[in-house]
């Protein structure tokens, strides 16, 4: 047998090789532009950072909670309130907790009613001239429930009934806060870091 033929057939061995090396590579980098385009990820984080349709990025928090106690959302309050706190807030300080973003979410655990509830919230608004009012929509468990427009730096309580509908089959009571008017700390600022109101305290009466 002449010594071309086992050098050549090594040459095609190293060559099928090759191009099999080439095209697992090839595949590899296609599967990988896929995930990058569109991810297989969870819905709460494709809204937050691909899709950027929410600028309240969800977290698994459930706050404890009892029926008639105001809770703070001043410093003095800070370890009963962080467990309510999902997303939308900054941390709490002197005068509140400050909205952060568009939306502004509160999840706490509530005892079964056979009746609604009524909410008193004492809420400020963050104010720029020109801006001197925020609207704010507060809804329960997905369902509209209020709608109040702050004017004044200086806390205001804001009370509303949240009819038992909202709640009647959930042992888990969210409520959200949207903002139309917040204002961003500078004109090229993202929009999670606007700002709206502050949160002072929350109440919860059954009945």
């Amino acid at each position: 047998m002449p010594w071309s033929d086992p050098l050549e057939s090594h040459g095609r061995a190293v060559s099928i090789v090759g191009y099999a090396i080439a095209a697992a590579l090839a595949v590899s980098e296609i599967i990988i532009l896929a995930l990058a385009l569109n991810p297989n990820v969870d819905a709460d984080y494709r809204a937050y950072y691909i899709d950027r349709t929410t600028t309240c990025l969800n977290r698994d928090a459930v706050g404890t909670y009892t029926l008639g106690q105001t809770v703070s959302f001043r410093s003095d309050g800070a370890k009963q309130a962080a467990g309510m706190l999902v997303c939308g807030w900054s941390g709490p300080v002197a005068d509140g907790t400050h909205s952060l973003g568009e939306t502004s979410r509160l999840r706490l655990a509530i005892p079964s009613l056979r009746n609604g509830l009524t909410a008193t919230l004492q809420m400020s608004a963050v104010i720029r001239p020109p801006q001197i009012t925020q609207r704010v929509m507060i809804s329960v468990n997905g369902a509209r429930v209020h709608e109040v427009t702050l004017s004044s730096k200086e806390p205001k309580a804001i009370s509303f009934t949240i009819p038992h509908a909202t709640f009647a089959s959930a042992q888990i009571l969210e409520m959200t806060f949207d903002y139309r008017d917040g204002i961003p700390p500078s004109p090229a600022a993202s929009n999670i870091y606007k700002r709206s109101i502050k949160l002072v305290s929350l109440r919860l009466d059954a009945g």
